[in-house]
């Protein structure tokens, strides 16, 4: 479907009651659509929602020209709790990994093993936090779960389990607070509700009424929170 100087392909789901916009890592637009929503219906949703598409598509473009390739070597930038920090290895470290006047200090005898150090750092020092923020939005959603855990998830942000655990990539740790924030309130929800159906997306907003922006900032800035 065309729309201005846009292509954006057009799918449908029996699962999706709204339409949601997906830029992909190639630059290339797509909407997924209500299995009954008239084509009428996605165009004129989506000539609404022109600006803020072709917004988020300048946004990707931006970070993939500065996307950095992370190496393990003194100077290089890491990402903490939406900070930026440069490496430092040394000898004299106390620790394999901790951040020290604004550095992340490691230990040269961990550089072998540099990317399982700062794993390892990222969950160690994650859990207590997001444990934190969990404890005080459960009370908001009005839900409580079974266990919080920080792990390898691949592609995903975090997961809901049917026996409402909840757990977070490693990698949520990189990004700023109202972005961990967003990702906590979206999973507590979703014990409540386990599907993105309008009731879902109604308690969402009624915690985080600005959960869109957070949306759309881990489209299109997500991938730079990564240890390559």
């Amino acid at each position: 479907m065309k729309i201005g100087e846009l292509e954006i392909e057009i799918k449908r789901s029996k699962r999706r009651k709204t339409i949601t916009v997906n830029i992909e890592r190639d630059g290339s637009v797509n909407a997924v659509a209500p299995l009954d929503c008239d084509d009428e219906t996605i165009r004129k949703e989506l000539e609404a929602r022109e600006y803020l598409i072709c917004k988020r598509i300048a946004n990707r473009k931006a970070v993939t020209k500065a996307h950095v390739n992370r190496e393990f070597v003194n100077g290089q930038s890491f990402l903490f709790m939406g900070q930026s920090y440069n490496l430092q290895i040394t000898q004299t470290a106390k620790k394999a990994l901790e951040i020290v006047d604004d550095k992340f200090v490691l230990s040269e005898k961990y550089l072998p093993k540099a990317r399982e150090t700062f794993i390892k750092f990222y969950k160690k020092q994650g859990l207590p936090y997001i444990k934190e923020r969990v404890a005080y939005f459960s009370e908001m959603v009005g839900r409580e779960p079974a266990s919080v855990k920080i792990m390898e998830l691949g592609a995903h942000w975090a997961s809901c389990t049917p026996s409402h655990n909840i757990n977070f990539h490693w990698k949520c740790i990189m990004a700023k607070p109202m972005i961990i924030d967003y990702l906590i309130v979206h999973e507590l929800t979703h014990l409540k509700y386990p599907q993105h159906t309008r009731q879902f997306w109604d308690a969402v907003f009624s915690v985080m009424p600005n959960y869109k922006e957070c949306e759309e900032w881990l489209h299109d800035f997500g991938v730079t929170l990564s240890l390559e």
